[in-house]
């Protein structure tokens, strides 16, 4: 007894304290997600919002609707993003600030005054004018799974091009099994949607490309908007013509037409 009490003094303190409180053990058990469900669950009135993650699987995402009380998880429409290249514009309200990562969209999280943080996360109100309008001249350039080009933004001397995206109405995608992290031998558990953007020179011809959609597309909801940034490294004696982007399935490899046929976007840069 006298043996188990000496362990108990040292370990538990370690067990219940000092362990609970480490960063990696937070993420790894879904904590700062767990505060979130219990923020939401008293406060019914938040029901269309944003919520930053690295997308590493629907975890993240799954944690919060086990959290949820089952009235609060009909009600609540979280949708995930990952800050490290995107921006929710629509929904303008949400929980960012965690995981802590950097963010080229920073400068657009305004934290939302007399609001306390929730676990490592903050409630924030999206402040650029993007979320105003759609900022375009021109229509939107619509898919046939329900994903609408907005607008696109290249800065030659950052090597980035911003897209911006609209959900014109529910995403169609394909049937998404629950797949165990790690996946077995030879099962596929990557997303099933994804935008390819490259660069191209005045032949034509293929200089960098860089693909990813670093938004859920299952948690979008109609009207919702958002912007993401493709970053780009080359050559600097390589001339950027034009940008060419558009959708397609990564496990498939299938590119997804736009509603008059064509399977991708190009733009002269200097647009």
């Amino acid at each position: 007894m006298i043996l188990v009490a000496v362990i108990a003094v040292r370990d538990l303190p370690a067990y219940f304290v000092e362990w609970p409180k480490r960063g990696m053990t937070r993420f790894l058990y879904r904590a700062d997600v767990h505060d979130v469900a219990d923020y939401l669950n008293q406060r019914p009135e938040i029901e269309n919002f944003g919520i930053t993650g690295l997308l590493a699987g629907p975890w993240d995402r799954i944690a919060l609707t086990i959290d949820l009380d089952k009235q609060r998880a009909a009600t609540a429409k979280p949708r995930w993003y990952n800050p490290e290249r995107a921006l929710l514009l629509v929904p303008d309200v949400g929980f960012g600030g965690f995981p802590d990562v950097a963010s080229p969209f920073k400068d657009s999280w305004q934290p939302v005054s007399n609001a306390s943080s929730v676990g490592g996360y903050q409630l924030y109100q999206i402040a650029d004018e993007r979320t105003q309008e759609i900022s375009t001249t021109t229509e939107p350039v619509c898919f046939q799974n329900g994903l609408c080009w907005v607008s696109a933004q290249y800065d030659d001397a950052a090597r980035h091009l911003e897209l911006e995206w609209l959900v014109q109405e529910a995403i169609d995608l394909p049937p998404i099994p629950l797949i165990s992290n790690p996946p077995p031998p030879g099962v596929y558990s990557g997303p099933r949607l994804s935008v390819f953007a490259q660069l191209q020179n005045a032949d034509g011809e293929f200089l960098v490309g860089d693909d990813g959609l670093w938004v859920d597309p299952t948690t979008l909801q109609p009207g919702d908007r958002f912007v993401q940034q493709h970053q780009f490294t080359r050559a600097q004696d390589a001339a950027v013509e034009t940008a060419v982007f558009g959708l397609y399935d990564p496990f498939t490899g299938d590119r997804i037409l736009t509603l008059n046929g064509q399977d991708h976007i190009r733009l002269e840069v200097g647009e």
